[in-house]
């Protein structure tokens, strides 16, 4: 797999439960019927000792429980940008209850008992998500130690420009081109320049390439 594909086989991102034993793994074996990864944690500090915020997933968080514990995960999960999607679970939900949690990012919010086919098919939206989330994360991340000269070369790359039309436009060789497409090249690995614009056009506006760029030396 590619460093930037978003061809990811969602059944194969993991997905965390953290709620009391019966309902954890009553879930567990709900989501695995549908061939999804489920791992189960008893407490949020748990869960936090031993899973990585910075990869993509879904955590099924029991809201009360979570309510009377600490550390707080939804609080974590956004100051470290995861892309890990949450999806809260209580039963004691009232409106007022699920809509504080969407407040704070949960990205659905299900009463128990749950519909197990409603779970899975919100859990594996929230994967499709959390994945999208972290492959522009990613684009992003490669697309920042790019020059400003770097960046106008790809800008045009997606517009379908040639290099000759490139170095007619920069005023620059078309050698010169060429080098830096190359340096492009090696960091963006095989993925095509018009597939990282489609992906950061499904972004905010300021992934604009050029946006806020730092004077780089070329």
């Amino acid at each position: 797999m590619d460093k930037f594909s978003n061809n990811v086989e969602i059944t194969a991102l993991p997905v965390w439960v953290i709620d009391d034993d019966d309902v954890r793994f009553s879930i567990r074996f709900a989501l695995a019927t549908h061939n999804l990864t489920v791992d189960t944690f008893a407490s949020t500090r748990a869960f936090l000792a031993n899973v990585d915020l910075d990869q993509p997933g879904c955590l099924l968080l029991n809201m009360d429980m979570h309510a009377c514990e600490s550390p707080d995960i939804l609080s974590q999960l956004k100051d470290t940008n995861s892309p890990i999607k949450v999806i809260g679970l209580s039963g004691n939900a009232s409106v007022r209850s699920a809509v504080a949690a969407m407040e704070r990012g949960v990205a659905g919010f299900f009463e128990k008992p749950v519909d197990p086919e409603e779970l899975v098919q919100k859990v594996k939206k929230s994967l499709a998500a959390s994945a999208l989330d972290y492959s522009k994360y990613r684009i992003r991340s490669v697309l920042r130690t790019f020059s400003r000269r770097e960046a106008q070369i790809f800008e045009l790359l997606c517009q379908g420009l040639t290099s000759a039309e490139i170095a007619d436009k920069l005023f620059l060789s078309q050698r010169t081109i060429e080098v830096h497409r190359s340096h492009i090249g090696k960091r963006l690995g095989n993925v095509s320049p018009i597939t990282i614009l489609y992906r950061l056009l499904k972004s905010s506006p300021e992934d604009s390439l050029l946006a806020g760029k730092p004077n780089k030396k070329e």
